[in-house]
């Protein structure tokens, strides 16, 4: 779909499989495996090799600013990048609060508004959620089954 990227489906901490694919002559290189110290070393690998740009997932947000720090161009993380998502669909419509977990492992979004179709209710003691009403949860996984219960 992409005509113009090089999907690389190996190590990329193999220093011999980044050479023969000559990363060092790439635009960008993104490493997004599920291990942030991986992602790391290949940004980082593929930054010595010559490539001109480097980015890499993080997802410990506290890691986004360290990969940075130590030469990582563009550190991006998960969640943070999902919260930034939410903020963009609500910003306006009634944030109260913005609070951070467990050192920005989470956040809890506190929105005063409710979404009904086109319609921003300000909800008070009185409101209910309605089945078409859509719900956005953002909880820890030890949370989970209570709020499943709650719903079910």
């Amino acid at each position: 779909m992409l005509p113009n990227v090089l999907v690389i489906n190996g190590d990329g901490t193999d220093i011999s499989l980044m050479k023969e694919e000559n990363i060092g002559s790439m635009d960008a290189v993104i490493s997004v495996t599920n291990s942030d110290e991986k992602n790391l070393l290949c940004a980082l690998l593929a930054k010595r090799l010559g490539a001109k740009r480097v980015i890499a997932r993080a997802d410990r947000p506290d890691y986004a600013d360290l990969f940075e720090i130590v030469g990582v161009d563009v550190a991006i993380s998960p969640i943070q990048a999902t919260v930034n998502e939410v903020l963009k669909f609500t910003m306006g419509i009634g944030i109260e609060s913005l609070v951070p977990i467990e050192g920005e492992k989470g956040k809890i979004i506190e929105l005063s508004d409710i979404v009904r179709n086109v319609d921003v209710i300000i909800p008070g003691g009185n409101h209910m959620i309605l089945p078409d009403d859509k719900v956005v949860i953002f909880a820890l996984p030890s949370a989970l089954p209570a709020v499943e219960e709650l719903f079910s």
